[in-house]
């Protein structure tokens, strides 16, 4: 019985190492297989990448330059008479309309001297009457050979002598009158008070120091500094914006004209530009003096294709673009224009419709595998 049970034992052991072998042997054999087959090649998964449908649309050409406002017309105005300053009437900064009081002269010496002269007139025309009647009556006389001839002349002499003293006496009352006029001093147009050198009390001397200096407000202007570089791109007509951030205003205008002669210092060319042309009326806040911008308008495009600088590459010493076509990228040469608000015009190579990757990605290659996801196609 014992050696039955040993038996028994012996066997199944035998059994279990064989199971075990044979399972050895097996997963032995599946990895063998496994390594002689081949290994699958994967395909390449497809470049993710965003796309432009090109479409027309304006383009402008721009570059900025700073100037100044400028009054249209600046008058220092002297006094044209001798006489000690009486009144100010207008102080720096005052607005002032065509025709009013400035300044007030002391006029009392020029009123002395017209009042003598309108007196001496009234003396000279009556005996200028006595005498010419007194040469009437000298002549009936010596016609009748009553009078000798030298006291004919003699009247004669006195109405010539009284008519010419008269004549006289006219024109230095005509030129105290002009003169009484000169010691009030008017706006010769409206604008507004830039600089008060005088004071009341002060001695006005003819044509010496200006009294004051006075700037129209209706002809204001902008002048613009440009590099001598720049100024062939230039030309009359022109379109300008221009931003006067100090006054809040924002103007569009033209150039209207260009000046011949460049700065001897910075060597820079300056155009013109009139601020009173145009539709709107300019606020009480502009001054002369006041720095502005000035963006001009090169060139205007109603439809014009453009992209992305970034998009824009080089290959040696070709310039082009990727585009999306039928699922991989293709090379595009191209010929590029002016770069304006981060965008570069297209001069020819691309057209409408055309879907341009975007993605600024060194791996791209023609004929690389591209995929645009569901949100890839970006607006113009």
């Amino acid at each position: 019985m014992l050696n039955t049970l040993t038996l028994n034992r012996k066997k199944n052991a035998a059994i279990l190492l064989l199971i075990l072998v044979a399972m050895v042997l097996f997963f032995a054999i599946q990895r063998v297989q496994q390594r002689l087959q081949p290994i699958p090649v994967l395909a390449p998964a497809s470049l993710a990448v965003e796309t432009l449908t090109l479409a027309p649309a304006p383009f402008s050409i721009h570059v900025g330059y700073v100037g100044s406002v400028m009054a249209g017309r600046v008058v220092q105005i002297p006094a044209q008479v001798g006489a000690r300053v009486m009144a100010v009437e207008h102080r720096e900064g005052d607005r002032v309309e065509q025709g009013d009081l400035l300044i007030r002269l002391d006029d009392r010496e020029l009123s002395n001297e017209i009042q003598r002269l309108r007196a001496n007139e009234q003396r000279l025309r009556s005996d200028f009457d006595y005498w010419e009647r007194q040469n009437r009556r000298n002549i009936t006389l010596r016609q009748q050979k009553v009078i000798p001839e030298n006291q004919l002349d003699e009247s004669r002499r006195m109405v010539d002598s009284l008519q010419a003293s008269i004549h006289e006496n006219a024109e230095a009352l005509a030129n105290a009158e002009i003169r009484l006029g000169y010691t009030r001093i008017h706006a010769p147009f409206a604008g507004r008070i830039a600089r008060l050198m005088t004071e009341v009390g002060d001695l006005a001397v003819p044509l010496s120091k200006p009294l004051l200096e006075l700037v129209s407000l209706q002809a204001m202007k902008a002048l613009v500094s440009v590099p001598q570089v720049d100024i062939g791109r230039l030309s009359r007509g022109l379109a300008v914006n221009l931003e006067i951030s100090a006054a809040n205003l924002h103007l569009a205008r033209r150039i209207e004209k260009i000046y011949p002669l460049l700065d001897p210092v910075t060597r820079n060319a300056t155009f013109e530009v009139c601020l009173s042309c145009g539709p709107e009326a300019l606020p009480a806040s502009l001054y002369p003096g006041m720095a502005l911008a000035a963006t001009v308008v090169l060139a205007q495009y109603d439809e014009a294709l453009s992209i992305p600088h970034h998009a824009l590459l080089w290959r040696g010493d070709e310039q082009g673009v990727f585009l999306f076509e039928d699922g991989v990228a293709r090379w595009r040469p191209l010929q590029s224009g002016a770069v304006e608000g981060g965008r570069v015009l297209i001069r020819s190579g691309l057209k409408a419709g055309d879907r341009l990757i975007v993605t600024p990605d060194f791996r791209l290659q023609d004929g690389l595998a591209v995929a645009v996801p569901v949100l890839g196609e970006v607006s113009p």
